[in-house]
């Protein structure tokens, strides 16, 4: 589990990929949830490298590691 993160900076996901995340972002209709905006390294099972993803920050301080 991390207890931060920072942006430009590569994280494993659950699954083992790497990604890095780009920015801290808030959610646009409730700014009170902090928001990660990051990209795939390597292809998924279900998306091409390079996809923009967004997660919750709670919850990618909970299931995403350091690389």
């Amino acid at each position: 589990m991390l207890v931060d993160y920072e942006e430009h900076h590569d994280y494993r996901s659950p699954s083992g990929i790497r990604f890095k995340v780009l920015h801290k972002a808030r959610h646009a209709q409730d700014c009170s949830w902090p928001m990660v905006v990051y990209i795939n390294l390597e292809p998924t099972k279900d998306a091409k490298a390079g996809t923009v993803w967004t997660i919750a920050e709670s919850i990618f301080l909970r299931t995403f590691s350091e690389f």
